[in-house]
């Protein structure tokens, strides 16, 4: 669920016991969080595309899943959240 506040828009999900969390602000600061440790950060400006802006592996026991912020921007940043390339938090878009 994407949570607006004035600073920005963040999204999470627990994914098999780990808490992913993403924060972007209006200032296009965007950081992707696992388990409270930043994983990516992007400053680049979000376009009216959905575009990939953040990414990381996330390794549990043997397997390894592949975590992916997109973005898009008009009037404000929406945030969508995939894990292995399925969404599993924030908007549709």
């Amino acid at each position: 669920m994407n949570q607006a506040n004035p600073d920005g828009v963040a999204c999470a999900t627990e994914f098999k016991g780990h808490e992913i969390r993403v924060f972007s602000t209006w200032t296009q600061d965007a950081r992707l969080y696992v388990d409270g440790v930043c994983r990516d950060r992007s400053i680049r400006r979000v376009s009216l595309r959905k575009t990939r802006i953040l990414s990381t592996n996330l390794q549990i026991g043997a397997d390894v899943h592949r975590v992916e912020v997109f973005a898009k921007a008009l009037l404000s940043i929406r945030l969508q959240l995939r894990i292995d390339g399925r969404q599993v938090a924030g908007e549709v878009f």
